[in-house]
């Protein structure tokens, strides 16, 4: 699931019926089903919004990215605006869209490999470059708001890291620093804060990663949080204000919240039970 920006929509990717959902967020946060729009190939498992530029990875099939145009009414399709990951990828997990608009991005899990789209115009979308990924098992992204991918690696066990890289003019990605370790298993999904803390799951060891992003593109490693017995952190999403944590824990079937002190320090306030596979959250 995504939440826009505004906090007015919200998407969500159904990957058994390659479809994606489209909600109203509505005054007070209940939500009205707008539409569902196919999501121009199989098994869509990430959907990203920048303004009215939305782009779905479809990873079934030939997979590939497919750009929708977001209105007040729906999605609609851009003619031009879908194109298919590199002839390598493999298991591709997550779509980001850069802060500028400029370039949309896919990680690739089992090829270590991320890719890029130029947006041109009419957010049309120019064939892939492709990139190897500076640590094993990219998963998931998120961009800092001066512009840094920050990618969270899954690695082998005890391995997890978050790599930083910068897009080049011609879309090439390099690291602007090693992968920054937290010693973990199994990161997965990554969500930032507007003031630089950066929070990471580690789903095999029950934890979650909290990291600093300076202004000036520096990642510093703070701490490992436990999530709770048992638990399999697989999503999380920090509120607006930087001062919550949500962490969707799969292992017991709930949804656990943390506050956000100082230093990205997490204080555990509580749990709200989750339908059986239940798998993804987003916060406003």
């Amino acid at each position: 699931v995504t939440l826009s920006p505004d906090h007015r929509t919200l998407l969500v990717v159904n990957a058994g019926s390659n479809q994606v959902s489209d909600f109203a967020v509505l005054p007070g946060g209940t939500i009205r089903l707008r539409g569902v729009v196919a999501s121009g190939g199989t098994e869509p498992t990430s959907v990203a919004i920048n303004g009215g530029l939305v782009e779905v990875l479809n990873a079934g099939g030939t997979p590939n990215v497919t750009g929708f145009l977001a209105t007040g009414s729906g999605l609609t399709a851009i003619p031009g605006g879908s194109q298919p990951l590199s002839a390598g990828a493999s298991g591709p997990e997550d779509v980001a869209i850069s802060p500028d608009g400029r370039h949309v991005v896919v990680s690739e899990k089992l090829s270590d490999t991320i890719d890029t789209f130029a947006v041109g115009r009419g957010w049309t979308l120019a064939a892939v470059v492709t990139s190897p990924s500076d640590s094993p098992l990219s998963f998931a992204e998120v961009f800092t708001p001066a512009g840094q991918l920050l990618v969270a690696d899954d690695g082998a066990a005890g391995t997890s890291a978050v790599s930083p890289y910068r897009i080049a003019p011609d879309g090439i990605l390099h690291a602007t620093q090693g992968a920054v370790a937290d010693g973990e298993t199994a990161a997965c999904w990554i969500s930032r804060a507007w003031n630089g803390d950066v929070f990471v799951d580690n789903a095999g060891s029950g934890t979650v990663a909290a990291y600093q992003a300076s202004p000036g593109g520096q990642l510093t490693f703070l701490r490992n949080t436990s999530v709770g017995t048992g638990a399999v952190p697989l999503d999380n999403a920090v509120s607006s204000d930087g001062r919550a944590l949500y962490v969707l824990n799969r292992g017991n079937s709930e949804l656990a919240e943390f506050s956000v002190g100082r230093h990205a320090q997490l204080t555990a306030v509580g749990t709200q039970a989750l339908p059986t596979g239940a798998a993804g959250v987003a916060a406003s």
